[in-house]
């Protein structure tokens, strides 16, 4: 902090003359300025000191002292702080009411300041009462107001009771005294010295005099060091630190150099500070060897300037001059004799030796006590005989003291002053121990008189590094004359490798001219790109391919020959390449077109390039270049998106194919509903009227019997073209991969025994026995419900038992036996029991069993279905043609039994489509088993829903869904011998409650038909053309709100596709208008149409439809539907 004082503006402190001083109103008592002036003017000396201004006299004041101006803002800071408040960060925030930022731990004390600050505040002669004093942070603050608005306010340091004193500092005595570091105490205004038994160390032979002494006794010398560190703990209450400081301490009996590491810590209450606790490590021994090691470094970078021996002992010299305490002085001797030219060896000691002088560290230049020769001769004997038991010593020797005084008589120490006591003599071998090249004699540090293994160790380092050096030097000079012989040798062989270089360079440049002509020829687009982008290198190709401009080039530039949306793909690629260093592959679109008159007409295309590049590096990793090839793959890009869009025109082509087929059957099953509803009719007036008693005696029965077979015959008719429609759209399904399996629960065994049920009329007719048997495996396994999908199941058990009834008609013995078995193992394809082998699997499939979505989890159970007849039976040719596409097994099959050439071949796509295999076992006038096995997975019963309706349903959309593909036989009860039977069915249909039926249909001659059949049936009909007025109709009837005697409704029979409003919107209408309440009750409705697909009858559930009947139908079929719903909802 600057040392100078803040915050005085113009309204500042002024000096106070004289004539300033005025008497005012709150002027303490007795206070009268007029007295002041008076004084002053009688008194010349007081003249002078009145010139003298507060602001001077508070900066010299060692309080702490600062101003307020009472008529600023209550809120600012003092104006005025003096000297020893600005160097106090502590006690100046505590003053002013702020945290100390520099010590976290000392904050000020929030319960005291609102009163110090209110004392601070307040005026002279206020009713509330005013003193002039206060306490705050320990210290005792003293106000006092000038010319009624300058508040100058200083204070005085609090000291505690030492009896509080000693208590306090009695835990940090304990803690200390035990401590095994070195650590001192200062108690009290005298600062007695206290000291633990690790303290003695560094004091030495002080202790045990020095415990109990005040500080300034024992450290009389230390006082100016440590008065402003005493000072400064008892103003900021901070300690002080130090680190390796120098003290010369007599604790050996001498003056000794000692390096001390110290901490002042001041020890007190928060009113005052009491003791310093002063914690010292010495680093003597640390600091001496960090200043030796650097002479040795220092040594070392003078003596490697050197070259030759002439010139290694100045050098040597120069690098002893430094350090003047480890070296107060040192004298240096050469031996005389020179070494050979190109060795060292013939150096050697002898008695009659000569030594010359080569300088002195620390002595006058002309010191007479250092002779500049030596010799044997000479008055200087001891030295030489001292020389002798130095080249005997394996180390340096210490000299002798007498011999050091006459050496260094009269000469002062550049070490503190002090004269050495005494000396080493480091002998100079540079290779061999007889080998001395040199002396030096090196003064010990006065005030480090123990040559001690330290000291020691450094000559020893110091005498090796000399050895060494010297070695380098008399060898560098071998080596300078071997080196001008090498050098010359060289100078020949880089002639020689100039030559070799230009030849090699030329081949080089050869061989670039060779790469880039061929690189020129190349069908492809090479590069070369240093890091920041720029274009080393292109072939013609690679220009002709990007259309870069040769003549512009720049960082980056080939970006622009990029199309903008591939720029973020530069990006990626470009990190790679450098950062990541990874090779990179890819495509690339480039702007502009390509016109070929082969493509597209002439018309332009897009432009692509297949780009493949690597990083090429330097020996150190980083990248040097980037190397690739740009292909140009525009016109194989056009072929891939020409094959696309085959492929799309292909499947464009296929959707309407699918739609031909669909629209086609529609078609065709609308006046098929009608023929079958009409002869249906027929049959049955006819039954009725010769099952009665008539007054028409004249009609004879034959006619009779020839209407009804006449109607029998249109029935026929009918149900074979329905089969062939049926097995025609299953195949477009299975050629086009769209038709799918859809599991649900249900029970396999009933599900079968209730399809049978519709054989029964032909079987009858036909006079066959049908055997249904569930075999002991399937009940060991306790199956029950089963997730399958059930319409499949029966679409191929259908078809076997409808080709069982054909071959087995004509036949003597004419029964057809139905088995079910199960296993939890998947059946091999062997023969079974009885003989039946499963044909293999076809692979090529697109959709397989994996395909199937099965929504639950559960043990999977292959189930296992046989139909056996004992009709005609097959032979071994007959039966290789057997589930073939439009494959019978004679031509006069057709004739004879009628088909398609479809069924089988359909059986065998459903069973593998479910999992499992299909095969067949005969024998030519003995019969024939089919038998084919399904996967499925065992499940629990679907929730809230009853085990006989449920697989009642399930059995009625199985054997009505026309995408089935179902040969059966014809599903008709009515024969031309039994018109009783024909009686009982008609008259099966008709029940008690009355059924009121509302008919939606937009065709109206189905429409009539379909009336006339239900009235026949004992149905009250309406009838409606569209959706819209069948919302019309709901209106008027019992269903709507507040119409309960509305006309009454049972059920409505909804076509899908009609004008105004389809089937679909016009049930999702009804049940909206059921949640919405305006319909009180839940409304039948079945949907009737001619869209046979099973999606199509899915997406009529969904919509809101109960049930869905598909055309053509009979009526003995869609009865007990409406009966059905009639019983749920009524």
């Amino acid at each position: 902090m600057e040392d100078r004082p803040t915050n005085i503006g113009t309204n500042g402190f002024r000096k106070l003359a004289p004539n300033s001083v005025k008497s005012h109103s709150h002027a303490p008592k007795g206070f009268d300025g007029s007295c002041i002036v008076d004084i002053v003017k009688n008194s010349s000396s007081l003249r002078s000191f009145a010139v003298i201004g507060v602001l001077e006299l508070l900066e010299r004041d060692e309080r702490p002292v600062f101003v307020l101006d009472l008529n600023a803002d209550p809120r600012a800071s003092p104006v005025y702080y003096n000297r020893t408040l600005r160097n106090s960060d502590s006690l100046r925030n505590k003053i002013s009411g702020q945290e100390d930022a520099s010590s976290p731990s000392k904050t000020i004390d929030r319960s005291a300041y609102p009163h110090f600050k209110q004392w601070m505040l307040k005026r002279e002669g206020e009713a509330d009462g005013y003193s002039n004093s206060a306490r705050y942070t320990g210290i005792q603050w003293i106000a006092t107001t000038l010319q009624d608005n300058w508040r100058v306010i200083s204070g005085n340091y609090y000291i505690q009771d030492l009896t509080v004193v000693r208590r306090e500092i009695e835990n940090t005595v304990n803690n200390y005294a035990g401590d095994p570091r070195p650590a001192a105490m200062y108690w009290g205004q005298d600062k007695t010295v206290l000291y633990n038994e690790g303290y003695v160390g560094v004091i030495g032979k002080m202790h045990p005099w020095t415990m109990g002494k005040p500080f300034k006794t024992v450290w009389a010398d230390l006082l100016s060091t440590f008065e402003p560190v005493f000072t400064k703990a008892e103003e900021t209450g901070q300690p002080s630190t130090t680190d390796d400081a120098t003290f010369f301490i007599d604790r050996n009996g001498y003056i000794e150099e000692t390096h001390i590491s110290w901490s002042m810590i001041p020890i007190g209450s928060e009113n005052g500070h009491i003791a310093y606790y002063n914690p010292v490590i010495e680093t003597t021994r640390t600091v001496i060897a960090d200043r030796r090691l650097s002479s040795l470094l220092e040594l070392g970078q003078f003596v490697a300037m050197a070259e030759e021996p002439k010139s290694f002992w100045p050098q040597l010299l120069k690098g002893l001059e430094s350090n003047i305490h480890d070296f107060p002085f040192a004298i240096l001797y050469s031996c005389m004799e020179e070494a050979d030219d190109n060795s060292i060896s013939s150096v050697e000691y002898t008695d009659s030796g000569n030594w010359t002088f080569e300088g002195a560290v620390g002595l006058p230049v002309s010191h007479a006590n250092a002779p500049v020769h030596l010799d044997s001769n000479q008055a200087a004997e001891e030295i030489t005989s001292s020389f002798r038991e130095a080249i005997c010593a394996d180390t340096p020797t210490l000299l002798d003291t007498p011999l050091l005084g006459r050496l260094l008589k009269d000469v002062p120490s550049r070490s503190f002053g002090d004269l050495c006591q005494s000396a080493v003599i480091c002998p100079i071998r540079p290779i061999k121990r007889e080998n001395v090249l040199g002396f030096l004699v090196i003064g010990i540090n006065p005030r480090k008189k123990d040559y001690d293994s330290d000291y020691q160790l450094f000559i020893q380092l110091l005498a090796r590094q000399v050895a060494t050096s010297l070695a380098s030097v008399v060898l560098l000079g071998d080596e300078i004359r071997r080196g001008r012989i090498a050098a010359k040798m060289a100078a020949q062989e880089q002639m020689a490798l100039s030559e070799t270089l230009a030849i090699r360079t030329q081949e080089a440049a050869n061989s670039e001219t060779r790469f880039r002509s061929m690189a020129d020829l190349a069908p492809v687009g090479m590069f070369h790109i240093d890091p920041q982008g720029v274009v080393v290198y292109g072939n013609e190709q690679w220009f002709a391919i990007t259309e870069h401009p040769k003549d512009v080039i720049y960082p980056m530039s080939w970006y622009n020959v990029f199309d903008e949306r591939d720029h973020p793909l530069l990006d990626q690629i470009w990190n790679t390449l450098l950062v990541a260093g990874d090779p990179i592959s890819c495509e690339l679109f480039m702007k502009g077109s390509l016109t070929a008159p082969e493509l597209d007409h002439g018309r332009p295309i897009d432009r692509y390039v297949l780009c493949a590049a690597y990083p090429e590096k330097w020996p150190d990793g980083t990248t040097k270049g980037i190397l690739g090839c740009l292909t140009d793959i525009s016109r194989q890009k056009w072929v891939e998106g020409f094959q696309k869009r085959r492929a799309q025109e292909a499947i464009e082509m296929k959707r309407q194919q699918e739609n031909f087929i669909d629209m086609t059957s529609h078609e065709m099953r609308n006046p098929l509903g009608a023929i079958i509803l009409c002869a249906d009719h027929i049959a049955t007036s006819l039954a009725e009227f010769e099952s009665g008693t008539t007054e028409l005696v004249n009609l004879h029965r034959e006619l009779l019997n020839s209407h009804l077979e006449a109607a029998q015959t249109i029935a026929l008719c009918a149900q074979h073209q329905k089969r062939i429609i049926d097995d025609v759209l299953t195949l477009s399904k299975l050629d086009s991969d769209l038709l799918l399996i859809t599991p649900v629960e249900a029970q396999p065994v009933v599900v079968i025994e209730e399809a049978l049920k519709m054989f029964h009329g032909e079987l009858q007719k036909s006079d066959m026995e049908l055997q249904y048997r569930v075999d002991p495996s399937y009940s060991a396994l306790d199956i029950d419900w089963v997730y399958l999908d059930p319409s499949r199941l029966l679409q191929v058990l259908i078809n076997l038992v409808s080709n069982a009834i054909k071959f087995t008609q004509s036949a003597a013995t004419r029964t057809i036996t139905i088995s079910v078995s199960a296993s939890t193992q998947k059946p091999s394809g062997s023969p079974d029991d009885n003989g039946v082998e499963c044909l293999p699997r076809n692979n090529a499939r697109k959709i397989t069993a994996s395909d199937v979505c099965w929504e639950v989890a559960g043990q999977a159970v292959y189930l296992r279905v046989a139909v056996q007849d004992t009709g005609r039976g097959l032979d071994e040719n007959e039966k290789k043609l057997l589930f073939q596409r439009f494959s019978q097994t004679t031509p006069r099959t057709h004739v004879e039994y009628g088909g398609s050439g479809l069924g089988l071949f359909i059986s065998r796509e459903l069973t593998e489509l479910q999992g499992g295999e299909i095969g067949v076992a005969s024998e030519a006038g003995v019969g024939s088993t089919f038998a084919f096995y399904i996967r499925g997975l065992r499940c629990a019963p679907p929730p809230h829903t009853a085990t006989e309706q449920t697989t009642k349903a399930t059995v009625e959309d199985g054997a009505s869904k026309s995408d089935a593909g179902v040969t059966d036989a014809v599903k008709t009860n009515l024969s031309s011998g039994d018109g009783t039977k024909s009686h009982v069915v008609a008259s099966s249909v008709k029940s008690n409650a009355i059924r009121h039926v509302l008919i939606v249909e937009d065709n109206l001659v189905n429409q009539r038909v379909l009336s006339k059949q239900l009235r026949n049936a004992g149905c009250v009909v309406s009838v409606a053309n569209h959706g819209g007025e069948a919302l019309a109709f709901l209106q008027g009837s019992q269903y709507w709100k507040d119409m309960p005697s509305g006309q009454p409704l049972s059920v409505i029979l909804m076509d899908l596709e009609m004008p105004v409003m389809d089937g679909l919107t016009c049930v999702r209408e009804i049940r909206a208008l059921q949640r919405q309440g305006s319909i009180v009750s839940h409304v039948p409705v079945i949907a009737v149409t001619a869209n046979a697909r099973s999606e199509q009858m899915a997406s009529a559930r969904e919509a809101g439809m109960d049930s869905v009947v598909t055309k053509p139908f009979r009526i003995p079929e869609l009865m007990p539907e409406i009966e059905r719903l009639m019983s749920m909802y009524e």
